[in-house]
């Protein structure tokens, strides 16, 4: 099967935090997961943007709760694409961190033509695949070709993440209270990893300065020079830490860096890594 603008169509959910080009391109639908504070909820991006987010998240006693789309929501939504497309590539948050991926799988068992992805990432990671599919839509390929970058995206994929405050893995349950008493006395930042869509610990260093080199040397011991390196980068509204890591990444030497998208992490991913963190996904292509 061919697959271009005229027959595919893309499902992915609010958690990908696109940019804005991606939110515009008419080949691509997005489906909201849902952020409750107390008996509010509202629909993530939908009607809870980043700013008014992290603004309630700083005034709350408890931790938002957050839940997936229902498979009867995914199922609507792929019967109005199918009357349109021929196939239908629904891309969505790590299944080891969300039911996302087995709502959508649910509904994909009761229509045909609809591919479901479990990008084992979240925020611009899930962003970057989406960038990288978008790409390979718009000048025209094969389902089989497609369907081989992905499985390469998924293997190859590098993702760090630094949340600059360890109080919303503490309130998460993410860390212990000794954990999170001594790391902030300390000053001890943890750099994440997604690994087969788990998060786990990458590395501990002392420092923001540190923990940002870290991000940037992971890229340089994981790309080979003379390759060109695609990238994402997200934060929780940290222009100023933003730009230092972009620095970092812009000038690992010897290597074609394309920052491919910035975008500001979402409710629901904000609600258990905190204000203020900031990612990087890179693909070496």
């Amino acid at each position: 099967m061919i697959i271009n603008r005229e027959t595919t169509a893309l499902v992915v959910d609010s958690t990908a935090d696109l940019p804005e080009y991606l939110v515009k391109d008419p080949n691509l639908t997005m489906i909201p997961l849902t952020v409750y504070f107390g008996d509010e909820a509202f629909l993530d991006w939908a009607e809870l943007e980043p700013v008014e987010f992290y603004d309630r998240l700083s005034k709350a006693s408890e931790l938002p709760r957050t839940s997936q789309p229902s498979a009867g929501a995914f199922l609507e939504m792929y019967k109005g694409l199918r009357e349109k497309y021929e196939r239908v590539y629904s891309v969505h948050l790590s299944s080891q961190m969300s039911g996302t991926c087995a709502s959508a799988e649910v509904a994909r068992s009761q229509i045909d033509g609809v591919k479901v992805v479990d990008s084992q990432l979240a925020t611009g990671g899930i962003a970057l695949l989406v960038d990288r599919i978008m790409e390979r839509i718009d000048r025209g390929t094969t389902e089989e070709e497609l369907d081989a970058y992905i499985d390469r995206f998924l293997r190859d994929k590098i993702f760090y993440f630094l949340p600059t405050t360890l109080d919303q893995l503490y309130k998460g349950g993410r860390i212990g209270r000794a954990s999170h008493l001594v790391g902030t006395m300390l000053n001890i930042k943890p750099v994440l990893s997604i690994e087969e869509g788990v998060i786990d610990v990458y590395k501990k260093v002392r420092g923001l300065r540190q923990a940002l080199e870290v991000m940037r040397d992971g890229l340089v011991e994981n790309t080979r020079p003379g390759t060109t390196i695609y990238a994402s980068l997200s934060h929780g509204l940290n222009e100023p830490v933003l730009g230092q890591l972009r620095e970092l990444v812009e000038t690992v030497p010897d290597r074609d860096i394309e920052i491919r998208l910035t975008s500001e992490v979402g409710a629901v991913i904000g609600t258990y890594v905190g204000p203020k963190a900031v990612a990087v996904c890179f693909i070496q292509e």
